[in-house]
């Protein structure tokens, strides 16, 4: 392994408003974090990602449902950078909830209350990037299908949660072992341990990431273990360590690393600094304290001091 320096590199050229299209479900989040507290908050993928791609000076485009008991919470939507319009509001299913449970190890128990309307290749609209992350099948492997192969010659960042996940009688939620699920044409994959071995039928860490990359042939493929972050392109493998924080909430971290690298990577086409960049956007998430959507950092500044850092601490490797 070896530990390279570089200067402060500020994004100062960032202007004019590139669109990025987050695709899933809106989430009315229950949790209960490690000291029992209960939280209720807008979550998932669309609410955590729309919100950091407006820190990065990016339009959101939202592919998403959500049932009339969203109405409540509009003027937050609009915080998060989202404005629904009427065909994606449900008249008959409410909103998706779940309950989140935390637990000591860094996991958590997830618990799903209710379940809103499918997503749509009508749904998806003209973008410069795409961040697919269904939270409980919402977008069907068909449909992920008809958007690449509509989107050839865009960015798209897939993060296979929720193709994985099944729901018991009870409402709780585990995940397949076992998931077929066709990335050809797929920009970016992030993918945690589980994940990975469910995709590559058992291998986890480099070597399914390179079962992976083979396959499909994907430009980058992000895995996340414990505390550190592995970054796979070309034939270089990248290792970022956060630092441990002590935080009452870790949800929506995935959505947090996979937009900050996709917005990251569109604004400078430099994928070093934009996994850097998504580092950074995770631990200045942590080190706020926040609960739910308040996590998601306002502060450039914050994200790009992070960011600096990990670019001069970062680790690499050159594989076969």
């Amino acid at each position: 392994m070896i530990t390279f320096l570089c200067s402060f590199k500020i994004f100062e050229n960032w202007s004019g408003k590139m669109k990025l299209c987050m695709a899933s479900h809106i989430v009315l989040d229950e949790i209960i974090d490690l000291e029992g507290k209960k939280t209720e908050s807008l979550g998932g993928p669309v609410c955590y990602g729309s919100l950091l791609a407006k820190t990065f000076n990016f339009q959101s485009v939202p592919a998403t449902r959500a049932g009339k008991d969203i109405l409540e919470s509009e003027m937050q939507l609009t915080k998060c950078n989202i404005r629904l319009n009427k065909n994606q509001v449900d008249p008959i299913n409410l909103t998706t909830r779940f309950r989140l449970i935390s637990k000591k190890n860094g996991g958590r128990q997830l618990f799903l209350l209710s379940r809103c309307s499918p997503i749509t290749i009508n749904d998806i609209q003209d973008s410069d990037a795409f961040v697919l992350s269904p939270v409980i099948d919402e977008i069907s492997p068909d449909t992920l299908s008809q958007i690449v192969n509509r989107e050839k010659n865009r960015f798209i960042m897939v993060d296979p949660q929720g193709f994985l996940r099944k729901v018991g009688d009870d409402g709780s939620v585990t995940n397949k072992s076992h998931l077929e699920l066709d990335l050809n044409g797929v920009s970016a994959i992030k993918a945690d341990e589980e994940e990975l071995s469910a995709l590559t039928g058992g291998v986890t860490s480099v070597e399914g990431m390179k079962i992976l990359r083979k396959k499909y042939n994907l430009e980058f493929i992000i895995s996340t273990v414990n505390n550190n972050i592995i970054f796979f392109h070309k034939n270089i493998i990248y290792s970022i360590t956060l630092k441990k924080v002590d935080s009452p909430d870790h949800t929506g971290l995935g959505d947090i690393l996979a937009t900050g690298f996709s917005c990251a990577y569109l604004k400078e086409k430099d994928p070093l600094w934009a996994i850097c960049f998504a580092a950074g956007s995770v631990i200045t998430a942590l080190q706020s304290k926040g609960r739910g959507i308040e996590k998601i950092p306002s502060s450039m500044r914050l994200i790009e001091r992070n960011s600096t850092y990990f670019y001069n601490t970062i680790k690499f490797k050159v594989i076969d």
